[in-house]
């Protein structure tokens, strides 16, 4: 609903108040849906896929049975889940889905629910710059006209130093 109500807005603020013609902007938003939806659709559908076939087949509890078992100090557990495990689901998924599993598997572990979600999201700060599968580099990379590689040193250039190249 978010992103229905956000491309709304947007129309109406492209048409009514810098006067782009109707037809353009809605050409324009179009691109923009299906530009979005298809990387999205297609990493967060396999995502819920590989979910479903871990919980289903009882790897789920494996896992997080193994990831209880290294350590009984929530400390430990905390960085080993939050940060490399949901490093890897970014890669591997992106768009919210570490978050919802490294912090579900927090809350398995004892963890109160809003100290589970607040380090879920601060252990993804650094890995959703390069999102599932590179996608906000890519991106970068098609809409500037510079190459990916370059995109990807100008994101690691501005997360150490602040400023854009």
């Amino acid at each position: 609903m978010a992103a229905l109500i956000s491309v709304a807005v947007a129309l109406a603020i492209a048409i009514a108040v810098y006067g782009t013609p109707t037809g353009q902007a809605l050409l324009a938003a179009s691109a923009g849906v299906v530009f979005g939806f298809f990387p999205i659709l297609w990493i967060v559908i396999n995502a819920i896929w590989v979910y479903q076939v871990t919980v289903q087949t009882g790897h789920f509890d494996v896992l997080r049975r193994s990831f209880a078992g290294i350590s009984d100090d929530h400390r430990i557990q905390a960085i080993i889940i939050a940060f490399p495990f949901g490093a890897l689901l970014e890669a591997l998924a992106g768009f919210g889905a570490p978050m919802a599993v490294t912090s579900m598997m927090l809350l398995a572990l004892g963890f109160k629910p809003l100290k589970a979600a607040v380090l879920a999201l601060v252990a993804n700060t650094a890995p959703v710059a390069y999102g599932a599968m590179a996608i906000p580099i890519i991106t970068l990379g098609k809409v500037s006209g510079i190459s990916s590689d370059a995109s990807q040193t100008a994101v690691v250039d501005f997360a150490r130093n602040g400023t854009w190249r």
